[in-house]
């Protein structure tokens, strides 16, 4: 009977240090941490070239587009869990670095499938605040 060693193979070693960047993309968005790829690509040890590369393979998003659909679906929750009168979509928008309101309603759409302003008339309803 032989035991399974883990593979060492250069691919499953990138791999792995792809599946730790995803990680550390995703903690920082939910953190809301803004996410220093330089940094992230120079502890993988990986040329950029090839950084990206391989993340497109995985991911088939560029580092930069995946953790920009990370951030627009934290704001999707965020505007689902606001309570009314207490924040904008604008000031949602706005703590995850979009700041250009209709550049940010048309990405915005593209990936969660509505509107900013479909997904925010379905917020938690409140039952002591005044319409």
């Amino acid at each position: 009977m032989s035991i399974m060693k883990k593979s060492n193979s250069p691919a499953s070693i990138r791999k792995e240090q792809l599946q730790r960047s995803i990680f550390r993309m995703k903690e920082d968005v939910i953190n809301n941490i803004e996410t220093n790829l330089e940094d992230l690509i120079r502890e993988t040890g990986m040329p950029q070239r090839t950084f990206y590369y391989n993340f497109k393979q995985m991911t088939d998003e560029s580092p930069k587009r995946f953790i920009k659909n990370l951030k627009l679906k934290k704001v999707q929750e965020e505007l689902i869990a606001a309570k009314r009168g207490m924040q904008t979509i604008q000031e949602i928008a706005g703590g995850y670095g979009f700041h250009h309101m209709g550049q940010f309603s048309q990405d915005y759409k593209n990936v969660i499938g509505e509107l900013p302003s479909e997904t925010f008339k379905k917020r938690i309803k409140d039952p002591f605040a005044t319409k």
